[in-house]
């Protein structure tokens, strides 16, 4: 009698690495199906921990990021602004302070 076996994948998108390896590692025989298995799953476990790690560093570096386009943001938009010009009294300048706290941006 003929067995076969199959296997499907459902969704988009290409195998991750670790699928193809146990994959591979179901199809050895005993040792080297169990050995490999044991491996691939703890190198999984690995590369994902690392994954969300950098991940993470990402995330905290564009909140950064955001974090200082706000308070330019912020301080522009409740900083009053201060115009000089020259004045018909020498030495002394015309100074104009514009202040809109209802400014929306």
């Amino acid at each position: 009698m003929i067995k076969f076996n199959f296997e499907k994948q459902f969704g988009k998108g290409t195998d991750p690495w670790y699928e193809k390896a146990e994959r591979w590692a179901k199809k050895q025989k005993f040792p080297i199906s169990f050995l490999a298995s044991g491996i691939i799953a703890w190198l999984k476990e690995k590369w994902i921990d690392v994954k969300v790690a950098n991940t993470m560093r990402d995330i905290d570096i564009q909140a950064e990021e955001i974090k200082k386009i706000w308070e330019n943001e912020e301080k522009n938009q409740f900083d009053p602004e201060i115009k000089e010009t020259p004045s018909e009294v020498e030495g002394l300048n015309d100074i104009e302070i514009e202040y809109n706290k209802y400014y929306h941006g």
